[in-house]
């Protein structure tokens, strides 16, 4: 208790007193300073901004050591991780208070019930493909069993709620759950391994047609990264010695080859068929990285377009491809890939608003 209290102390004051060496040696140095007009003008704060980031002496490599000794010793990271157990990252958006009446989960659901109306009018099924978060499937390297049935409850109450309103869905749970590597652990996102479970899982579902398509996979180079999550811990140099090793996943694609049973021979770009399959999410769909657009259509044999969008959640990619669809080439059947960690963002539903091109005149 009392070593942990002592190292959260000597954490800041050791920055804080790089900081005064650092400026020390800043304002000793030859450089040009923050201009006082801009306290008139509203410069003056970007100035002294510019002025750090562009003069202060080993700050990413301080912010680095600081970051790698806290999590050695403390097993934390800043603001936006929670650090699991051996390694294990996962975002603090899956340790956010889940209570349906606060995060909102009535007009979230009206919203999909209106998306799914709005799709029947063009003759297009949507099919809701949910996604457990990440601290639920990998609960056992969480350290935190109660907020992981937390968010385990709403992915529960989010599929109930959706069969109420009688809306299509594909329970991927126990799929992911029995994939040992579904989620990559210093990454926010799932494996190829994952991705490729979750899309035989919907193919199993039965909700959707199995088609006559064929497709070759075909893998490409092996792709190493550091997760998304080691940022909030330290630098990228330093994580590998502080056990936070880089992430290694191998996409593919899949390419369609029909055969022309008129001639007998292989039509490499396809053949006039159904309309592809529509598939709208996040960034688990859209990085090609993750495959899963791929792996739908190798389970699904159809062929899939995929409108995903990364950095933007699940509801903004989703108005997005409402606003562009055109009911005449409308698809089949929409999938909408949703991860049920972005039902707790207060800013879920934000990409709805109106918004106003006066606001800054």
């Amino acid at each position: 208790m009392y070593f942990q209290t002592a190292i959260r102390l000597a954490a800041p004051v050791a920055f804080f007193g790089y900081a005064a060496f650092a400026n020390i040696a800043l304002f000793q140095a030859d450089v040009e300073g923050p201009h006082l007009d801009g306290f008139v003008k509203g410069g003056f704060t970007q100035d002294v901004d510019t002025l750090y980031r562009a003069n202060l002496p080993h700050r990413e490599v301080a912010v680095g050591w600081v970051g790698a000794a806290r999590y050695v010793l403390l097993n934390e990271g800043r603001k936006g991780v929670i650090a699991g157990e051996k390694g294990w990252l996962f975002s603090s958006e899956e340790f956010r208070a889940q209570d349906p009446d606060q995060i909102g989960l009535t007009d979230t659901l009206d919203w999909i019930a209106s998306v799914q109306e709005q799709l029947s009018k063009t003759g297009t099924e949507l099919v809701i493909v949910p996604l457990p978060a990440k601290l639920e499937i990998a609960q056992i390297h969480g350290g935190d069993a109660e907020q992981a049935q937390s968010i385990a409850g709403t992915y529960d109450l989010f599929l109930a709620e959706l069969a109420a309103r009688d809306i299509v869905t594909v329970d991927t749970r126990a799929a992911l759950t029995a994939e040992t590597a579904a989620f990559f652990q210093t990454d926010t996102h799932w494996t190829s391994a994952g991705a490729r479970t979750v899309a035989q899982t919907v193919a199993a579902s039965g909700t959707i047609e199995i088609g006559v398509d064929k497709f070759t996979r075909t893998d490409l180079d092996p792709i190493h990264f550091t997760g998304d999550l080691v940022s909030f811990v330290t630098s990228e140099e330093l994580a590998p010695t502080v056990g936070l090793t880089m992430e290694t996943v191998t996409p593919y694609v899949a390419e369609m080859v029909a055969n022309d049973e008129a001639t007998g021979t292989i039509d490499l770009f396809g053949s006039d068929g159904p309309a592809p399959i529509a598939l709208v999410g996040t960034s688990y769909s859209a990085n090609p990285n993750w495959s899963f657009a791929e792996a739908l259509k190798l389970e699904l044999a159809q062929d899939i377009l995929n409108y995903a969008e990364e950095g933007q959640g699940p509801v903004a990619p989703m108005r997005a491809y409402l606003e562009t669809l055109d009911p005449a080439e409308a698809p089949p059947i929409v999938i909408w890939e949703f991860p049920v960690r972005y039902l707790s963002d207060p800013a879920l539903m934000d990409s709805l608003l109106p918004t106003n091109g006066d606001d800054n005149v």
